[in-house]
């Protein structure tokens, strides 16, 4: 993670995973987003945006304000997986997708089969 994105820190959190800190910033033009990952073992990372506020009424988000990266059934996290390969790539373009959506209101990015407007409960809702 520290290769492709040194601008992620990382600290161990009470329930043994990992929590990365940083900064993603989707287009020059784009403000810049403190982003808060959680890795706990045997779970899917969770990911939350610190600063700047997203809007409640954002598409695409958990019931605790968390990002929906994927849909579960299309892909699921392995512990083979990599961090700075996919999830924070894919937060980067979960933004750009999110900036036009303020402009437009439409998402313009992939979409999973759920309602729109309806609140997602994760699978996994451990929230430590």
């Amino acid at each position: 993670m520290r290769n492709n994105f040194p601008q992620f820190e990382a600290r161990v959190n009470r329930a043994g995973g990992v929590d990365w800190y940083g900064y993603l910033q989707p287009t020059p033009e784009s403000v810049c987003y403190r982003v808060h990952i959680r890795h706990q073992p045997n779970r899917d990372p969770r990911v939350w945006i610190e600063v700047p506020r997203l809007r409640k009424d954002a598409p695409h988000l958990y019931a605790d304000g968390s990002l929906c990266l994927y849909w579960p059934a299309d892909w699921r996290w392995t512990p083979r997986e990599c961090l700075a390969d996919t999830i924070v790539p894919w937060t980067a373009f979960w933004l750009y997708f999110y900036e036009l959506w303020l402009v437009t209101g439409d998402w313009l990015g992939p979409q999973s089969p759920h309602l729109a407007g309806q609140a997602k409960e994760r699978q996994d809702d451990d929230q430590s």
